[in-house]
């Protein structure tokens, strides 16, 4: 029996969490390999239109105060897309990856500085990395298939009308796990949206 699973913090996991939960068991029972691929490759597209019209002043102006700004968001997006792309290699093969698990909030120090095609390419480059793995039919026996350890983050509305996050950790299969990667492309797409409507543009 799979044992309950609490948020970071020790508190019950919210509405919010227990519907993505829903959502990932669902979906990943429910879809072929060619269904789940497709899924994630529409999300990666999505996204990166919406960062394409980018300029590099904007990308680097900062029109909310203490949130990051686009270079940010797609400096976070292509960096834990790579770490995810490495962790699936292991999943498709029927290894579990090794420890530690893609952290929420990676990035690196490149967003100060790398010019903003070069993001642009690192984000596309890390998402065809996963989606090429995608392609090649898993070698996971599905009654011993591995699973990654995998962090997950909500957004959830508190009693007094503040949205906050709730961190927790889950065990995934491979395909709960590439769906996972959907969800966190069209969460990030969603904010380059409302950062580009913030400046304006």
């Amino acid at each position: 029996m799979e044992p309950e699973i609490v948020a970071i913090d020790g508190e019950p996991l919210c509405a919010e969490a227990v519907r993505m939960l829903e959502y990932l068991r669902t979906r990943a029972a429910a879809l072929s390999d060619t269904g789940v691929r497709e899924r994630v490759r529409a999300a990666a597209q999505e996204l990166e239109s919406a960062v394409a019209p980018i300029s590099e002043s904007q990308s680097r102006a900062r029109p909310v105060a203490d949130k990051w700004n686009i270079a940010e968001v797609v400096d976070h997006i292509a960096q834990t897309q790579i770490r995810a792309a490495e962790e699936l290699r292991h999943l498709l093969a029927g290894r579990r990856p090794p420890a530690p698990p893609v952290y929420e909030a990676l990035r690196s120090g490149a967003a100060a500085w790398a010019p903003w095609p070069e993001l642009i390419e690192g984000l596309h480059s890390a998402n065809q990395e996963l989606l090429a793995l995608l392609e090649a039919p898993a070698a996971v026996d599905p009654n011993n298939a591995p699973t990654a350890r995998t962090v997950l983050v909500v957004s959830r509305t508190l009693s007094d009308g503040r949205v906050a996050p709730q961190i927790f950790l889950v065990e995934l299969g491979w395909r709960e796990y590439a769906l996972v990667q959907r969800l966190h492309l069209l969460d990030h797409r969603t904010q380059i949206k409302k950062l580009r409507e913030a400046l304006g543009k």
